[in-house]
């Protein structure tokens, strides 16, 4: 029987540079450590079950240490949030002490598995029952190199990445959310104080699209006299969106945020006639449908709506929306917006959908 050999894929950090971080105690708390304690047999001495199940008990425990370090990520970079320099470099140095201290000991044990899969493919094992000895190699791995920190050096920018939120995943890829800082002075409300802008962005990499709530909660309040702004907003498959975004007055830092996001169901199949088909004989531009306080509260999104053509040249009848943009005042948007169109078809009186995008100029 061949053996693959155990790899441990995460790198070991270095403090410079990074901008994550993990406080110790309470983080801890909302993270699985995963239990490091495991039985690696002497490959001299193993039966084929026992490197067959180690090998499964590896493999499971690099799944659960990529779920921990996520998570450990997750609540490093909330740690930071508003906090001064000094604090930020203390945090940082705890996270990557904490990271390298998990992945030192994965690469302790895939070191010490791959030297008994040597030397089991070497004699052949034996009657098993004996344990490997894997103290040198886990020595080893606490002595790697630190390499840079990812991203390198940083260019001058007024945009901040404030923090990382946690990362999800789902079938096709996994969602994530960054806190994205924009220092560029600016006016706000009737203040003639500057204020920035802060975003919370979902990165979507699976094949499914999202419902996602996000806030910023703040120390005080945003421009708006809101101690923490909400919104939602649907993101689609593999796509980059903003779900909430807030104007504070320079000086006001957020302490933390947040971003929950949920697959979309699918669509029941529609009941329409084989070939029928319609066509849009008078369109609409859909900007003059675009409410104008949902423009001023940034919000956008899809919308589908379900109706009946009659037959030729008529309007649009029994206009539901059956997939919201998840604000009332776009999905009304889109409601008038196919209301007002012309539409033509062979077939009387019956269903089809159309989505609707709303989008914001840049």
């Amino acid at each position: 029987m061949r053996f693959a050999v155990i790899a441990s894929k995460m790198a070991v950090l270095s403090a410079i540079g990074l901008v994550a971080a993990l406080p110790l105690g309470s983080a801890y708390a909302a993270c699985t450590r995963p239990n490091f304690k495991i039985t690696v047999p002497d490959g001299a001495a193993a039966t084929e079950a026992e490197m067959k199940t180690a090998a499964q008990t590896l493999v499971k425990l690099d799944q659960e240490m990529g779920e921990y370090l996520r998570c450990i990520k997750g609540d490093a970079s909330q740690a930071t949030v508003g906090k001064d320099e000094a604090t930020r470099q203390k945090l940082v140095q705890e996270y990557v002490d904490s990271h390298n201290a998990t992945t030192d000991e994965l690469a302790g044990l895939a070191a010490c598995y791959n030297a008994q899969v040597e030397a089991f493919q070497k004699t052949k094992g034996g009657a098993g029952g004996k344990t490997a000895d894997c103290s040198s190699h886990m020595a080893a791995a606490k002595n790697r190199t630190p390499g840079p920190a990812p991203g390198g050096t940083p260019m001058p920018s007024n945009i901040v990445k404030e923090a990382d939120g946690y990362s999800f995943e789902l079938q096709g890829g996994a969602w994530s959310y960054t806190l994205i800082r924009d220092d560029t002075p600016r006016y706000c409300g009737d203040s003639e104080k500057h204020c920035v802008r802060r975003t919370v962005f979902v990165t979507n990499g699976s094949e499914q699209e999202l419902e996602c709530k996000a806030y910023i909660k703040y120390e005080g309040a945003d421009a708006k006299g809101n101690a923490q702004p909400e919104a939602q907003a649907v993101v689609l498959r593999k796509s980059v969106r903003a779900v909430i975004a807030s104007m504070a007055h320079q000086g006001v830092n957020a302490a933390t945020f947040e971003a929950s996001c949920k697959p979309r169901p699918p669509l029941p199949p529609l009941d329409t006639q084989a070939g029928c088909k319609y066509e849009v004989v008078k369109p609409v531009n859909i900007s003059d449908f675009y409410p104008p306080e949902a423009r001023e509260a940034d919000e956008q999104g899809p919308v589908v709506v379900e109706f009946t053509v009659p037959g030729k040249a008529a309007s649009p009848t029994d206009i539901k929306v059956i997939a919201s943009s998840l604000s009332p005042r776009l999905d009304q948007g889109a409601v008038q917006a196919v209301g007002a169109m012309i539409m033509s078809s062979q077939c009387k009186n019956q269903r089809y959908r159309l989505r609707l995008n709303f989008q914001l100029e840049e």
